[in-house]
């Protein structure tokens, strides 16, 4: 069983249908949830919140997003990482160096994939390319 780390953008396509990955985060989550260990972390939640309120304007659909993230995920604690912020902080200097590329909360993703063995990032992010520290899932 492989663990896997799961973005907010992911979890954001599974609750628009509008969203051009819609149906492809849909299936994907299912087959993910049914086999294998899911993490996000409460960057992600708060991502997530944020972003699907921010959209759609919809209590309703963002409670359903919210409790399906608890029900259905691990959710890591990041701040029980010693020296978090720092690590992150080191990652978003690497990458952001000459220009901005990638996020603090995308940077965060690289430090709990390593402290907490995660075998693939699940994103549709294209940036994540850019990671040389974890390795991708290819939806």
């Amino acid at each position: 069983m492989n663990r896997f780390f799961i973005d907010a953008n992911f979890i954001v396509a599974i609750f628009r249908q509008i969203e051009e990955n819609h149906e492809l985060a849909v299936k994907t989550c299912q087959t993910l949830l049914e086999k294998h260990e899911c993490y996000i972390s409460n960057a992600i939640v708060t991502e997530v919140v944020t972003i699907i309120m921010m959209r759609t304007k919809n209590i309703d659909l963002t409670r359903k997003a919210y409790y399906f993230m608890i029900d259905n995920f691990t959710v890591i604690n990041e701040y029980e990482i010693d020296k978090y912020n720092d690590k992150v902080f080191n990652i978003f200097e690497k990458y952001n160096d000459k220009t901005f590329k990638l996020g603090f909360v995308d940077c965060s993703i690289v430090v709990i994939s390593q402290i907490y063995d995660i075998d693939y990032v699940v994103s549709f992010d294209k940036n994540f390319k850019l990671f040389n520290q974890i390795k991708l899932y290819k939806l």
